[in-house]
């Protein structure tokens, strides 16, 4: 940081230059001063470290930079080119953000909380480069990706739990195609699962894109069932349910092309197989 020459206010790098300091940049005690920092709209926040490594950019917890703090994620673009990617996402959160669909006011919470977008100023006064960042809220309990999934039940999730993750979902990608948008990357690692609570959301919206073309609804229940049919692994599932599966992620004729129908679908599917919908524990190493 730097101080003004003519009141000698403590400066802090920002949207278009230098502006007046946060309080907490100016008074209070600097913690765990060995991590590294950087800047988001005149906010400080420490790196804690990186959580994944994506196609476009890498993804790190941080939290703000104050003693009354709060944890966030740091989408943190690799070069120049991915910038776009960034943006994109960002247009389409917002206007997510703002739907009127039926459900908006659950599922707008479910979608990645946006904090701030822009160029972050590296360093603990921000004189060590700069790169394009996301700052996205911390959402506790949603700490595993499928990927995790894979690795932690390697013999395959029973059949009874790979009904409650692809019903969350295809609820959700129900609400998002009445938006006439399409995630266009259902895949592992943008699959983040609350195990306690049977919750799944979606991360990665770099991807997604107006649906038209080759671009459909049926890629992303294609996709999605792909990825219950890999957390399934060598679980033997009952014949209905195996069938469902395979008919969508293979796009075969007779398969639905809306999500909310899927999952009614798949509903009367676990009913016949399993009977009326009942509790099932899942577990994760080091969540319960």
């Amino acid at each position: 940081m730097e101080r003004c020459k003519f009141c000698s206010l403590l400066l802090a790098p920002g949207p278009g230059g230098w502006r007046a300091a946060p309080a907490e940049a100016r008074d209070e005690p600097l913690l765990e001063p060995h991590l590294p920092r950087l800047w988001v709209g005149g906010l400080r926040y420490a790196v804690l470290g990186r959580l994944a490594h994506g196609d476009a950019s890498d993804v790190y917890r941080a939290r703000r930079d104050a003693r009354l703090t709060e944890h966030v994620l740091l989408k943190i673009a690799r070069t120049e080119a991915d910038h776009a990617r960034l943006e994109r996402e960002q247009e389409t959160l917002a206007a997510l953000e703002s739907s009127r669909v039926q459900g908006a006011a659950h599922f707008t919470r479910l979608l990645p909380q946006r904090v701030d977008h822009g160029v972050a100023r590296l360093g603990m006064n921000g004189r060590d480069g700069e790169c394009r960042c996301t700052v996205l809220r911390w959402r506790s309990g949603f700490v595993h990706t499928f990927d995790d999934v894979f690795r932690a039940h390697s013999a395959g999730v029973t059949p009874e739990s790979s009904v409650w993750m692809w019903k969350r979902v295809l609820e959700l990608l129900g609400w998002v195609h009445r938006n006439d948008v399409v995630h266009g990357a259902v895949v592992p690692a943008h699959m983040l699962l609350h195990a306690r609570d049977h919750g799944v959301v979606l991360a990665g919206w770099s991807s997604a894109a107006r649906s038209g073309g080759s671009v459909t609804p049926q890629t992303d229940i294609a996709m999605s069932a792909q990825a219950i049919l890999r957390a399934l692994g060598g679980a033997s599932a009952p014949a209905p349910l195996a069938r469902l599966l395979e008919m969508h992620a293979h796009r075969e004729a007779g398969c639905e092309t809306d999500a909310w129908a899927l999952k009614d679908r798949l509903d009367a599917v676990a009913r016949e197989v399993f009977g009326p919908p009942r509790f099932v524990r899942f577990e994760m190493p080091g969540w319960s």
